[in-house]
């Protein structure tokens, strides 16, 4: 076998390697122990309907920054679970939708916000996290946009 055909070989093997790796990381199931809803008009009228605040992950799929914030902070046993009791949770991909204009997010991924169950505006948002933060200052920022809706 040549060189080229050894380095094409070498490059299709690498690319079916990282597209098994990547398989099911756009579902609900693939973003940690979060449960995590995928469609806004869920979300919003889950969030009215039960009085909850929302927080709204925006991501990408080539995003290696939100595959750590997925892999260290969404799988996090008592972050997940108190995002789960307290908030509406939505994963939103940044790269196909247009939710993220209406938070004003200008493509700076992972971007996370906390948002008031009222709206889908920049004007509700209840707290900001840019970048793949970890657990612990995750849920310091989670319970203080909790507190800010309870006030």
């Amino acid at each position: 076998m040549g060189k080229k055909a050894a380095a094409l070989t070498l490059v299709i093997a690498l690319l079916v390697a990282v597209g098994i790796g990547t398989v099911g990381c756009s579902t609900a199931e693939g973003k940690g122990k979060v449960k995590w809803l995928n469609d806004w008009t869920e979300a919003l009228s889950r969030a009215q309907d039960q009085n909850k605040p929302m927080v709204i992950y925006f991501y990408t799929d080539m995003c290696p920054a939100c595959l750590r914030l997925e892999q260290n902070a969404f799988s996090d046993d008592e972050l997940s679970a108190f995002l789960n009791k307290n908030f509406i949770c939505l994963e939103s991909n940044a790269g196909r939708s247009t939710l993220h204009a209406r938070y004003g997010i200008d493509g700076t991924v992972p971007t996370t916000v906390f948002s008031a169950s009222d709206g889908y505006q920049k004007k509700y948002e209840l707290a900001r996290i840019v970048g793949a933060a970890p657990a612990d200052h995750f849920y310091q920022v989670a319970l203080a946009a909790l507190e800010g809706v309870q006030e």
